[in-house]
């Protein structure tokens, strides 16, 4: 019998871990691609960034976690 097999890593991420003064949690997001969707979003709404910096997408990537 072999298990795990089929289990999907889920990935999280909190803006504090990169130093912002935010409380902000992805988590289960199924792929690094959503993640980053979602965070584009949040960037938008709450912190008023039309686009996230190309320094702190890889800060961000960095931060990830793979659960």
């Amino acid at each position: 019998m072999v298990f795990g097999l089929g289990k999907k890593k889920k990935f999280e991420f909190k803006c504090s871990s990169i130093g912002m003064n935010c409380g902000f949690e992805v988590r289960n997001a199924s792929s690094e691609e959503e993640l980053l969707e979602i965070l584009k979003l949040h960037a938008d709404k709450a912190h008023k960034m039309t686009s996230i910096p190309s320094d702190v997408i890889e800060k961000i990537k960095q931060n990830i976690q793979k659960k």
